[in-house]
């Protein structure tokens, strides 16, 4: 994981415990500063609720020449809208997993 993106606040520091580590992660309050800070990434994992996961895939399909895999975590994000992410996505050449899916784990 490279960074947050939380558009309710000003970019921060969030502390997180890995084993008996501490891991600062950086909070981005915008997309673009994240994906120009971090161009080693590839995959966004997007926790939006159903009602707005829509604008913020949409968003990040703008970044297509980097973002090449997105997972949305979200349930109940209405087909029409689900059809018409995949077909941008498509179009862009990036892949979709979900909505709905499990969420991430860790081998």
């Amino acid at each position: 994981v490279a960074g947050i993106i939380f558009p309710f606040s000003a970019n921060h520091y969030i502390k997180f415990y890995w084993g008996t580590e501490e891991i600062l992660m950086p909070v981005y309050q915008k997309m673009d500063e994240c994906f120009r800070k971090h161009p080693d990434v590839s995959v966004l994992v997007n926790f939006s609720s159903f009602r707005s996961v829509y604008s913020s895939v949409k968003e990040t399909l703008e970044y297509s020449s980097q973002i090449k895999t997105i997972a949305i975590i979200a349930e109940g994000v209405p087909e029409s809208q689900t059809r018409a992410l995949n077909k941008i996505a498509k179009d862009r050449g990036v892949g979709i997993i979900g909505p709905a899916t499990v969420g991430g784990i860790k081998p």
